[in-house]
């Protein structure tokens, strides 16, 4: 057995002379072995004062390598410590004494110069954080850990460096995820400016928000405040771009309901408008964004190309009763092309969200808004297959 050199060294005397002679055999009467039975024991001497040091210094190296194990690297002396006790159980306590103050010396240096390499390790941590434009509060943590390595207290050194990794690793992992929401806010707010939604505040909030990055020292606390006034931000965005981009794909809408359903210039273009639509109705802001972009260059063509358009002078225009019996018509129509679709699908779903819609608009007599409800509703069952 190893790590008990005493106990070792006192099994070691026993084997020496501690007996008189073999153990009698089972059962025997012999009166030699019955007088050997009742013979006293030889006392077991005291340990010396170099066993006693061994002793301590054994159970201090065995303490020392747990805080080790810890650091998943830390010096491993369980030879010098079996060699030790084999020593001492031979009498040689002298000799145990050196290899284990020579162990001390091997367990102080080596733990010292992991603790030196993790210290640094962090220390590049905090520096590669700082250059993604932020600054944690570490440096209380990393004096710390000099001032125990200083003090030579080793087991307070590892304790407190296993914290600061600890630490360092969980506001890692959180300021990745404040950086994606940032990065996602950053390119909603550039397409929304590029198409000249209005923010307001909104985009002042974000800047805000960078500026006290760059001027705060973050704490675990400081860093969820700014998650959570990042989420908040991004909720307003994803109030206001599709506002602004429901607006625009009306006028739009307005400007392709003057070109009959039979042009075929203004098809691509009416394709688009249903694509906005799909998209913000789906919450897919990104993707609205684009078809927006797609849809300004082909209304800014049809423009540019003549053509028939309803609408223009001279043209014949219905009275409102005129206008409200044809849109009652066109969605009566359009309920029937819905029966057509599959009940559980997805464009069922949306299809039965517009008439309702358009039902309600007409139910205003707000006849405009209705039109154009049932066009871009029928725009869309015409891309869908009916049920067979």
């Amino acid at each position: 057995m190893c790590g008990f050199p005493t106990a070792l060294a006192i099994e070691g005397l026993r084997s020496l002379g501690g007996f008189d002679g073999p153990p009698a055999a089972a059962g025997s009467t012999s009166p030699a072995a019955s007088v050997a039975g009742l013979r006293p024991k030889a006392p077991t001497p005291a340990p010396s004062p170099e066993e006693e040091l061994n002793t301590a210094i054994s159970r201090d190296l065995r303490a020392r390598m747990q805080f080790a194990r810890e650091l998943g690297q830390g010096p491993d002396l369980t030879s010098e410590l079996c060699h030790a006790a084999l020593s001492e159980a031979e009498g040689r306590s002298a000799e145990a004494l050196d290899i284990l103050r020579s162990a001390q010396g091997r367990y102080e240096a080596e733990t010292d110069e992991v603790l030196q390499h993790r210290l640094a390790t962090l220390r590049e941590r905090q520096d590669l954080l700082e250059k993604t434009g932020v600054r944690f509060a570490l440096d209380t943590d990393l004096d710390r850990i000099g001032d125990a390595k200083r003090s030579e207290d080793q087991g307070a050194a590892i304790a407190l460096l296993l914290q600061a990794e600890r630490r360092v690793g969980q506001l890692e992992s959180d300021w990745k995820g404040l950086q994606g929401l940032l990065a996602q806010i950053e390119s909603l707010r550039n397409e929304a400016l590029e198409l000249g939604i209005p923010l307001g505040e909104i985009s002042g909030e974000l800047d805000a928000i960078h500026d006290r990055l760059r001027t705060t020292e973050v704490t675990e606390e400081a860093l969820d405040s700014f998650a959570q006034e990042a989420a908040q931000v991004l909720m307003l965005l994803h109030e206001a771009i599709p506002a602004g981009l429901a607006q625009e794909l009306t006028r739009h809408e307005e400007a392709l309901s003057r070109f009959p359903e039979d042009h075929a210039p203004s098809a691509g273009a009416r394709r688009l408008a249903l694509d906005v639509s799909r998209h913000l109705t789906k919450g897919r802001l990104s993707e609205a964004v684009q078809s927006v972009r797609d849809l300004r260059q082909a209304i800014a063509e049809l423009e540019r190309a003549p053509g028939p358009a309803r609408g223009e002078p001279g043209a014949s225009h219905e009275s409102d009763d005129e206008a409200l019996n044809r849109l009652l018509k066109k969605a009566r129509s359009l309920a029937g092309r819905i029966r057509t679709l599959a009940p559980d699908s997805e464009a069922a779903r949306d299809a039965a969200v517009q008439i309702r819609e358009a039902t309600e608009l007409l139910r205003d007599r707000q006849l405009e808004e209705a039109d154009l409800t049932l066009t871009r509703l029928m725009r869309m069952l015409a891309s869908e297959s009916p049920r067979t």
